[in-house]
This record gives C-alpha cells, sequence and structure tokens, in this order.
C-alpha cells in the first residue's frame, strides 16, 4: 500500500478492496469496533486479507498495540470473526501456511522493537497522518 496515504485514505482504500469480507450480520457494538479497529491494523501493519495476512495481523495486533491477549480473543469471539477462516480453500491454506509459519519469529520481533504499541482503539487521532509517519512513529516494519 502507497505510504504516503492518510491512515484514513488507506482504511477506505483497503474497505474498498475487500467488500467482499466484510459481513452482513448485525454484530454486538464492541464486535463492530473490534473489526473497524482490526481493518485499520491491517492498514498500518500492511496486511493483506489472505490466510498469511490475517496471521501475520493477528500476531502484529498480539506483541505490537495495547490489546491483551485475553481482549484479543474476547473480541474476536465478538466480531465472529473466526468464522473468516472458513472462507479459504484448501488451496490457499497449502499455499500460505508454511509463509505464515516463516513469518511468525520475524513478526515478533518486529513488534519487539516497536517503540509503543499501537493505540488499537485508540487510532482516530492518526487517521490524517500519512502511514510512513505513523510506521516511523511506531517503528513499524511491516512483513514484505
Amino acid at each position: 500500500m502507497d505510504t504516503s496515504l492518510t491512515l484514513q485514505e488507506g482504511l477506505e482504500l483497503f474497505q474498498r478492496t475487500n467488500m467482499k469480507y466484510f459481513t452482513k450480520k448485525t454484530l454486538s457494538k464492541e464486535g463492530a469496533d473490534f473489526l473497524e479497529c482490526h481493518d485499520i491494523a491491517h492498514v498500518v501493519f500492511g496486511c493483506n486479507t489472505s490466510l498469511y495476512g490475517e496471521g501475520v495481523v493477528k500476531l502484529w495486533t498480539t506483541f505490537g498495540t495495547t490489546l491483551s491477549f485475553g481482549q484479543i480473543i474476547k473480541a474476536y469471539n465478538d466480531a465472529e470473526a473466526f468464522q473468516l477462516a472458513r472462507k479459504f480453500s484448501f488451496g490457499h491454506v497449502m499455499k500460505n501456511l508454511f509463509r505464515l509459519f516463516i513469518a511468525v519469529p520475524k513478526t515478533i520481533i518486529r513488534a519487539k522493537k516497536m517503540v509503543k504499541p499501537w493505540p488499537f482503539y485508540n487510532y482516530k487521532a492518526y487517521l490524517n497522518e500519512p502511514l510512513y509517519k505513523i510506521r516511523n512513529e511506531f517503528n513499524i516494519r511491516i512483513i514484505g
């Protein structure tokens, strides 16, 4: 994603590109809030919506944001986000699983090198900031 885009522009591009994955179900306020912040995390950490991208964004969220592991599990349940995994074909899983496995230590190390955690639910102050500035401020080095 073009890092000169603002976070808001990146979010809008991400949402337009991934419309097919958005649930039509009515979620709880907590679930809907989590999914919006999860989409922001996809943009900030440069992750797509493949199995690989979903796995990497979960790692970034766990090790590089203000959420605790317990909050993450509860939030994924509230948002019914574990359902997405059922949409991946066997071929897609096989294609992405090894790549994801290799990315685990690299992502954790990069998350631990951040100078401060990404404020998962308190991102709104960053919406008009370019992605490159956000990534520099937090020392986020996305996984290519």
